[in-house]
């Protein structure tokens, strides 16, 4: 994938300002949300090739909301989480993660990741 649209959920503003910065520097798109109802909110009004979903958010977490942000899109969803036990991955792949990545992000292994996406329409 050349260029990607990416949502970026994470509670830290900071990590998603990371995101944000590096994966443009790629040649992508990235829209950031700090909290799982802004990530809805978005994903409602934009269509995205992309989800990274940190686990951890305020209010609902990231577990609680991949449901109905996977009826919302067809992109696929990424969890991102420092809890990577085998619980965690589980449970994250059950609800319908296409993926988990460990934080601290590898982010050079992210646009790897990126880059093997299908083309959208592909």
């Amino acid at each position: 994938m050349r260029s990607a649209r990416i949502l970026a959920v994470d509670d830290e503003p900071a990590n998603v300002e990371i995101l944000t910065r590096y994966l443009a520097t790629k040649g992508h798109a990235v829209t950031g949300a700090c909290d799982g109802e802004r990530a809805l909110s978005i994903a409602r009004e934009r269509d995205f090739d992309l989800i990274l979903l940190d686990l951890v958010l305020p209010g609902r977490t990231g577990l609680q909301i991949m449901a109905e942000l996977l009826s919302l899109t067809s992109a696929p969803v990424l969890a991102m989480s420092g809890q990577s036990d085998d619980e965690t991955r589980r449970d994250a792949m059950l609800l319908g993660a296409a993926g988990f990545l460990p934080k601290p992000l590898d982010l050079s292994a992210l646009c790897a990741l990126i880059d093997s996406l299908p083309e959208p329409g592909a």
